[in-house]
């Protein structure tokens, strides 16, 4: 079965993907980012038993940028040797061929954009096994506002953080334990071996010491211009991490978040830190709601 890693952006889905890639039977690429966008697109395409059909949709995903970026679709032809007759057989079947490529059995995806799309992977797939990584929505919030493309509202990104992991995690208590999995992110780096022995144990795969020195081809495993947004996901675990946003976060900012998303916090088993509102954090909430409402 194939294996799907979500989770809301900046949460560690990229370094968990690293690691395991770095086993020796499974191969998890670059995020794709086509599998929902052509799947709400399949009428344009018609029926795909139709080999001019499913021809057709292979060479148009084939073009999307971050196929292309991360190498996915390398050999069109052994893809469609497969006979796809359907939305979920060509997928499974361009990921097989890129796992054959690698010298690998079983084959992933990582995209943060899933994690609201479970239902659709499960649909698609089902008795995949996915794997939910969570995150500290502070330290989430946190790398966000550093990137060019995140928001630096943190109203925004403590709502947008908290409807995400809790929608994943409804979905997966529906899906049940069997197929469904959440991995804390700072669990992974502070005790990597351990948290990978609970994810092999999952996947029913064997542990491989190869996944704690990801880091050594982690950057071949990355397109070059991603390299900047992932400059963590390619080093060893850094523990200090998992509580940076403790001095990167204003007061007022923790007094916000834990209004918005606190109680998801807790719901996690993240301990509360959230000051007394005053006349910074309402300077602040009128900053995020008024002047910077991106």
């Amino acid at each position: 079965m194939p294996v799907f890693i979500v989770g809301a952006p900046r949460s560690g889905t990229t370094m968990l993907r690293l690691m395991l890639n770095a086993h020796p039977r499974i191969a998890i690429p670059f995020e794709s980012d086509f599998i929902p966008k052509f799947h709400d697109r399949l009428g344009d395409y018609g029926n795909l038993d139709d080999p001019e059909n499913a021809a057709r949709l292979l060479n148009d995903i084939a073009e999307q940028s971050f196929v292309r970026r991360g190498g996915l679709v390398r050999d069109k032809q052994a893809i469609l040797a497969r006979h796809p007759a359907s939305y979920a057989d060509l997928v499974s079947a361009i990921y097989a061929v890129y796992a054959e490529s690698e010298g690998k059995r079983r084959w992933g995806d990582k995209d943060p954009d899933h994690t609201v799309r479970m239902d659709l992977l499960w649909g698609l797939f089902p008795g995949c096994r996915i794997i939910h990584i969570v995150r500290d929505g502070r330290a989430v919030a946190t790398s966000l506002r550093k990137l060019d493309w995140g928001s630096r509202n943190l109203l925004k990104l403590a709502s947008d953080w908290s409807w995400r992991v809790t929608l994943a995690h409804k979905m997966g208590m529906m899906i049940g334990a069997r197929f469904y999995m959440e991995v804390r992110y700072e669990k992974l780096v502070r005790e990597p071996e351990t948290a990978l022995r609970e994810i092999c144990a999952f996947l029913g795969e064997p542990f491989d010491l190869e996944m704690l020195d990801y880091h050594v081809t982690a950057k071949g495993a990355i397109p070059a211009d991603s390299i900047k947004y992932h400059r963590n996901s390619v080093q060893p675990p850094d523990a200090s991490k998992a509580e940076s946003w403790r001095t990167q976060m204003s007061r007022s900012d923790r007094t916000l978040f834990d209004e918005v998303a606190g109680s998801t916090l807790e719901a996690f088993g993240y301990e509360r830190d959230a000051p007394r509102a005053d006349w910074r954090s309402w300077l602040t909430r009128f900053k995020y709601t008024v002047v910077n409402r991106w």
